[in-house]
Parts: structure tokens; sequence; C-alpha cells
């Protein structure tokens, strides 16, 4: 089995997605796994061809592209979609080439346990909610003048699923909270502390908890993430004197408003089997900063 590439924010760009599918060929990588904000949007044209593309690109290369719940992801119409298509390791198959992983998974590469649990508050929830009003504004105009377009525009910009629920996650640790060696979020857990935190704000900080939780609950050694659009690593206690290593990833380079960006930032090469027990205190203090 080949490596994993990890890979940060996509946000829908096509450019950019193709770009980490070569990379992945270039790094003997058979997976692309994408932490959310993907760019699931099928509910528009340009989402469904980007999907599209990237199944194709992914063939090409003889890669699968994975991805998980962003803030930013319409993942209930995956849901509604794709429930009934899912592979044998339980993701939905949105294209052949192409997989969801909903909250709460789990699966197994190469001996290395995997957990997924997406999802992140917006904090432009307001400016979204105001758009999808003026385009919907807009629609009920011209439907005046004879145009046949709906002017139903909930839930286009703005996505209600985009956080799990604190009832919603207690309910997916209690049917599985075994541990885990890697564990696959969109939003920091609460106590991780990069040096540049876009996401710093009170209203983010209930789903951050969440992640806090499922980090204390299943003890993973590695936790990539994405959402902040910033790359840095950090180690966090996890629990029972363990400890675990948090990779952020950075995002697409149309989104990032990092001063030091770079397109290496966005990904990491996750070699399999991945010995990634939780760490004792002593182990996490031999790490880099």
């Amino acid at each position: 089995m080949g490596n994993v590439l990890i890979v940060g924010d996509l946000h829908g760009n096509a450019e950019h997605a193709l770009n980490l599918v070569r990379v992945a060929a270039r790094n003997d990588c058979d997976k692309v796994f994408a932490v959310g904000d993907f760019g699931a949007w099928e509910h528009m044209a340009s989402g469904r061809r980007y999907f599209d593309v990237v199944n194709k690109a992914a063939k090409r290369a003889g890669v699968t592209v994975y991805f998980l719940d962003g803030n930013h992801d319409k993942t209930s119409l995956l849901h509604e979609l794709y429930a009934e298509q899912r592979d044998d390791e339980g993701f939905l198959m949105c294209r052949k080439h192409l997989r969801y992983a909903p909250a709460g998974h789990r699966w197994t590469w190469d001996g290395t346990t995997f957990a997924a649990f997406g999802g992140a508050r917006s904090t432009d929830k307001g400016r979204r909610l105001a758009w999808e009003a003026r385009k919907a504004e807009q629609l009920r105009k011209r439907r005046r003048y004879g145009s046949s377009k709906s002017a139903d525009t909930t839930g286009t910009l703005w996505f209600p699923e985009e956080e799990m629920t604190d009832d919603e996650l207690s309910e997916l640790l209690a049917a599985d909270g075994s541990p885990v060696d890697v564990l696959l979020t969109h939003d920091k857990p609460r106590a991780s502390q990069p040096k540049w935190n876009r996401k710093d704000k009170p209203e983010c900080y209930p789903n951050q908890d969440r992640i806090q939780t499922v980090v204390q609950t299943l003890r993973p050694g590695l936790l990539f993430h994405g959402h902040l659009h910033v790359r840095y690593t950090g180690t966090i206690a996890a629990g029972d004197g363990h400890w675990t290593r948090v990779e952020g990833l950075a995002c697409d380079p149309d989104a990032s408003q990092y001063l030091e960006y770079s397109t290496d930032h966005t990904w990491y090469v996750l070699q399999l089997p991945c010995a990634a027990d939780a760490m004792t205190e002593s182990e996490s203090r031999s790490l880099p900063a």
C-alpha cells in the first residue's frame, strides 16, 4: 500500500487540486485526503464539474481522493445522493476516484487506524446568509418578468450542517470510543496554539471544544486539520499522560491571507504503516516546534 497525501482546504480550486494530485503521484501516494472545505458544492453546476475534473485527474494519476466535512461543504447533499453508494471501507462514493468520509467514520489503512471528525463554525455566517437573501430577492424580481428560475436560495452558500451538535458527537463517541492512530478533522482542537490563529473567536470555541473531546477520547498520536489556512506543528495533551502531535495545514493559494504562505504548506506525506500511538509526555518534548 502507498502513502497518503494529507492536504488542507481546497475550496473548489481545481488548479490547486490537480497540482496536489501530481504531488501525490511524485511522492508514491495512492491516496489524497483533504481535511475539509474540499469544495463539495454539487448543488451548483460548477461544483459538479469540479468533482468530475478531480475524479478524472485522480484516475489518470492512479490515486483516490478522499475528503471530510468542512464548514463550507454541502455535505447534507452528499448523504442524500450517495448514502447507498459506499465502498468496502464505508466511504461514500461521490465518483469512482472521489470519496467522502462522514463525521465519525473509522477505517484502517495498512495497519494504521484512522477516524474523521469534520465540521466547524463559519465566522462569516451572517455575510453568507445576507448573500442568499439578496440572491433570492433578485430571482423574485426576475420572476415578475417571466423568468422560470426558483427564488429559493436557502442553503446555497451557508450550510446548517456545518458543525456537529454536542448530542451528535456524544452519540458517535458512545458508539465507538476506542483509540486511533490518526485523527483527521477540519477544525482545530481547543488546546492547540498556532502563532497565527484566525479562528480565535468565542463563537468558534464550542466546536473546538468538541474536537478536544474527540482527542481526549480517541488519544491519537497524530492529528491533521485545516480551517485556519496556516501551516504549524504543535503538541497537546491527550489525557492519561498521552500527547498528540497536531499538524495544521494551509489552504489553496487563492484563499490564503498568511504572509509566509507556500503551496508546500498545504500538504503532508503520511507514510504507512504509521506507528502513531499516543505519545507520552517525555516523547512529546523531543518533537520540533
